[in-house]
Order: structure tokens, then sequence, then C-alpha cells
């Protein structure tokens, strides 16, 4: 899709009564969530298998508001690398290009990814600071010696200092391990080349900032944790799809849909600035399906939310223990 088309399927929303008719769980549908539910909890026993007994389906679908907004951030970054006698750009008297007027192939619109790009005439070539230039290092283990105080030689080794140690021959020194006994050690920097090679190099960024807000359930006399139906897939009944999308509207019955989408993009439009720019904006109203299902098993009255097209259930306790006792 080229940027600066908008795509708008149902941007009038309709009362929220309209759609309860159509997104809803059918009383079979829940008494099989429900029937894998039960059925799935016995943990220790394979007790006999009843049908549970759905005697009151109650449905209560909820809202899902999600914004997405995809940016790119660029920066400058200053790199410095082993010079091993790569070609190097001859500077130049103009000034670099401003990190905007890079071209880069951008990739499908809400997918992340990262590129660097080095940017041409900004190398130099200087000698490394930490070893000046000779390729070696200071061994930092035993000091330039070579050598190290042999264990042998401490004060808790006094009773044993009749015998010769094996591992100094009893001289009390030993030779580094780290440098070999040689005092100096390739230089980490340079890699023992010397001399550094400077240049800098455009880091790119894509990156999805999502946030979803989940309305109350219409029926507020049922309680439902609200952060399980973030998991859940619903039917799309809004989708608004552009470089910046406006605040949506229309939904009257449902206040905080609105108040939601007015807030989340305010709060998108200030993680950006002058490094970061947003290349496309999404955001989507979902009805999600729930019931409250009041069923009855192995003579016990028990309940029971089913969500989502996947028909997930939630229950405020498992039934582990519940299917041991009724055995």
């Amino acid at each position: 899709m080229e940027q600066g088309t908008s795509v708008f399927r149902d941007t009038s929303p309709r009362d929220p009564q309209d759609y309860r008719n159509v997104v809803f769980i059918p009383k079979e549908a829940a008494r099989d969530a429900v029937r894998r539910y039960v059925w799935s909890s016995h943990c220790c026993c394979r007790p006999r298998r009843e049908e549970p007994v759905v005697e009151r389906l109650t449905q209560m679908p909820v809202y899902r508001y999600r914004l997405e907004t995809f940016t790119e951030a660029r920066n400058i970054e200053k790199i410095c690398k082993p010079y091993t006698g790569q070609r190097i750009d001859a500077p130049d008297r103009e000034p670099l290009p401003q990190i905007w007027d890079i071209d880069v192939c951008t990739p499908k619109m809400f997918h992340e990814g990262s590129k660097k790009i080095p940017l041409p005439r900004s190398g130099e070539i200087k000698t490394c600071h930490k070893c000046g230039g000779r390729g070696r290092c200071k061994c930092s283990r035993c000091g330039g010696s070579g050598q190290f105080r042999c264990r042998c030689s401490s004060s808790s080794r006094q009773k044993s200092r009749n015998k010769r140690c094996p591992a100094c021959s009893g001289s009390g020194r030993k030779r580094c391990s780290k440098c070999s006994g040689r005092g100096r050690k390739i230089c980490g920097l340079c890699k023992g080349e010397g001399r550094l090679f400077y240049y800098q190099q455009l880091a790119v960024k894509w990156k999805t900032l999502q946030s979803q807000v989940v309305s109350d359930p219409l029926e507020q006399e049922l309680s439902l944790p609200l952060i399980l139906l973030q998991k859940v897939t619903g039917e799309v009944i809004t989708t608004d799809d552009d470089v910046t999308v406006p605040p949506l509207a229309g939904f009257t019955d449902v206040p905080e849909i609105s108040v939601a989408s007015g807030r989340l993009i305010q709060e998108h439009q200030k993680t950006c600035g002058p490094t970061c720019h947003v290349l496309r904006q999404r955001q989507t109203v979902e009805m999600i399906p729930v019931a409250h299902v009041q069923y009855r098993y192995r003579g016990k009255d028990l309940s029971c939310h089913v969500s989502g097209l996947e028909h997930k259930v939630f229950a405020p306790r498992r039934l582990h223990h519940l299917g041991c006792s009724l055995m």
C-alpha cells in the first residue's frame, strides 16, 4: 500500500446494540468450551466424564481499541575499528548531508527492522590512543613483568615450604598465562594494527508503537479481568489506515473508546521528535464476544467466562481439586 493513501471500513460507528446480535457466543459453542475446560481440569485421576449443563448464558461483548504507529528513527553513530588497509574516501569540504536527506529504502509498513549505512567522506585514520601505535599494551595481570607471585609463597603455605612447589618449581614466581610471559599483549582496540579507522554511519530503526484499551462490559454487574482480553481476537468493525489518523468519534454509548483514541494518538505523537518520524498509523476497533456462563457440573453450581473468537475459558479458580473430590 503506497504511503499517502487511506483505507476506511465502517468509519461511521453504529450503535453497539447493532453488533450484539452478530458478535456473540452461541450456547453450543459455550457448552463445548466449558466441556473442554472441566474435562481438562482433572489432574490426578480419570473420573467418569459427565456433561456440564449450561443453565444461563449472558452475552456481554466488549470493545477493544488498538492504535499502531509505525515510526522511523535515525541517528548518527561514530565508529572506530582497526585499520587494515581498507580504501578510504577522500575527504570533501562539503558538509555531510542531513540525516533526513539520505535516501533509505523503507521496508513494508508495520514490519520492524534496522539498517546501518556508512556515510561517504566521513572516514579518517588516526594512531591508536590506547597503545600509542605500538600494537601492544602492558599486561594488566602481571603489570608488564611477565610473572606474578605464586600462591605457595603466601603465609598460608608456610608449613609446606619444605616441599618444592610443582607450579613454580620452588622459585615463588609463575609465568603469566595471559601474556605468555611477555609482559605485553595485543591491543584489544586496534588488534595489533597500531592505527584506527574512524568514520560515521547512519543508524536507522523502524519500530511499531502499539497501544490498546478495552472498554468495560456492557453488563456492568458482571466482573471480568479485562487484561485477559488482550490475548484473544474479536470481530473488526472499524479500521482507519493513513499517514496520520484523526481521533475516533461516534462511539457515544462507549465514551471510553473515543477518549482513548484521542489520548493514545497524542501519546504516540509525543514520542516522536527531530530524530524520529511517523510513517504510518492504523487504528482498529474490535468487538470481542464475551459470555458469562453459569453451569452445573457434578452437583455443583459453577460459572466462568468464555471470550474471543477462540472461545477461551476463564474461571476464578481451577477445578483440579474439584475433579478429585467429586469422584
